[in-house]
């Protein structure tokens, strides 16, 4: 598969709908009484405040008595607060921590994985889904991840086959919807692709993503009032949103008689 930098993974990312990392990263619960310092246990599992995670995670790794299980857990959610404060390399380090005391760790292998689709190391990602996947083959969200790395590395035909997997198992995940339309349309293929994005929009009617982009394929094709219509739409959810106002002005901006 083709390397990116990392500017150019973002960029093939804008579009995409993935679980954000600020969301997706599931949280270890230590609940094992070993641990003598119960007030670190408590702030390790606290995911509102990535700091005070990342102080008391430290403490249980660094306690004596702490278990295995527990440095586990502690490992992934300080890794979690790494991701949160934008450490990538710490936050990688203790998923590897979290995996060295148990390679079928599913959280923190799915964690992992997710960052290294946020940070465009798709061949490493899909390695770590691939896990994932062995592990629970019905898990949704790391069937959709694994298709946007296949698709942000120009593999289109296989991450469609993997959106399409994914809907399979769950029929009403919109975000899935919107990421197979995005690869239709890098194929050209604009009816496949406006029919996924009308679904994404049905099911989720907030879901700016394939509201923008229906509406771009409506401009493209010269329905200028549809595609208005699209971008009013976006930006009655997200006024501020910088593509949908541009692409407004654009569709509005039309020579008499067009």
């Amino acid at each position: 598969m083709a390397r990116h930098s990392q500017a150019g993974a973002s960029r093939s990312l804008q579009r995409l709908q993935r679980a954000s990392i600020l969301v997706i990263l599931a949280l270890g619960l230590i609940t094992e009484r070993a641990l003598s310092d119960p007030v670190a246990m408590d702030a390790c599992a606290n995911a509102a405040d990535p700091r005070e995670a990342l102080a008391g995670c430290s403490t249980v790794v660094a306690s004596a008595s702490a278990t295995d299980e527990q440095l586990r857990l502690a490992f992934n959610n300080r890794a979690n607060a790494h991701a949160y404060l934008g450490d990538t390399e710490a936050a990688l380090a203790d998923y590897g921590r979290a995996l060295a005391y148990d390679p079928h760790y599913v959280n923190a292998r799915f964690n992992r994985a997710s960052l290294y689709l946020e940070t465009g190391k798709f061949d490493l990602a899909i390695a770590d889904f691939d896990v994932v996947l062995k592990l629970e083959p019905s898990r949704v969200d790391a069937l959709n991840n694994r298709a946007l790395a296949l698709l942000s590395g120009g593999h289109l035909d296989a991450a469609i086959a993997g959106f399409t997997a994914a809907l399979r198992l769950d029929p009403t995940y919109a975000y899935a919807y919107n990421n197979r339309g995005v690869a239709w349309r890098r194929k050209n293929a604009f009816a496949r692709a406006m029919a996924d994005f009308s679904v994404a929009i049905d099911l989720r009617p907030d879901y700016v993503a394939p509201l923008n982009s229906r509406g771009e394929i409506h401009l493209q094709m010269g329905r200028f009032a549809e595609a208005a219509a699209d971008f009013r739409r976006v930006l009655r959810i997200q006024p501020m949103h910088v593509t949908a106002t541009a692409n407004l002005r654009g569709a509005l901006d039309v020579p008499p008689g067009q």
